[in-house]
């Protein structure tokens, strides 16, 4: 089947592009969201009058994202605080719902549609670099840090025993030196 793109369709094309695409694809979802017109000398007169309209509104679209990039780099990255057994696994999963929310609600305005994540749900703690696709020509890479309350519980055990070895190991060296005084 073959159709004329109405605004740029990722991994198929450009604003006016005439493409062939399978017919259930065309019939389905592209005609009824308006992203597409079937290609026939009606359609074709038909979106040559209204070019100019559907460029400048694909411009303002382009230009709205651009506005929404600077406020999700303001907001920053995200940290995500979940419950997880001692090896990092997550007593369930971070989708793509729980990063758009928190994105929000550090000022950001995304919707959860807008929120790539390529393997799946985030199962595991660490750091993770999700993409944001505002435009299909705006894309924002943000940091995702999820840790685990008993994963900060064994940094700062952790972190006393540092201390409690270095006071340790000074108290040491002043024996040895009274020691050697006497």
């Amino acid at each position: 089947m073959q159709v004329i793109l109405l605004e740029k369709v990722q991994k198929l094309g450009n604003l006016g592009d005439e493409v062939s695409v399978k017919s259930g694809f065309g019939r389905n979802f592209l005609v009824p969201t308006g992203k597409a017109l079937p290609a026939n000398k009606n359609n074709r007169e038909v979106f040559e009058a209204r070019r100019a309209e559907l460029e400048a509104t694909a411009a303002k679209l382009q230009a709205e994202a651009e506005q929404r990039k600077e406020k999700l780099v303001a907001a920053g990255d995200v940290n995500i605080m979940a419950n997880a057994g001692i090896e990092g696994k997550l007593f369930g999963s971070i989708g793509a719902t729980d990063i758009a929310d928190l994105l929000n609600e550090a000022g950001a305005n995304i919707e959860r549609n807008e929120v790539r994540l390529p393997s799946g749900p985030l199962r595991h703690t660490g750091e993770y670099n999700i993409d944001i696709q505002l435009h299909s020509d705006v894309v924002v890479s943000v940091k995702v840090n999820v840790t685990s309350e008993a994963q900060l519980q064994a940094q700062a055990q952790a972190s006393e025993a540092q201390q409690a070895k270095a006071v340790a190991l000074e108290e040491a060296e002043a024996i040895a030196k009274e020691q050697e005084e006497a």
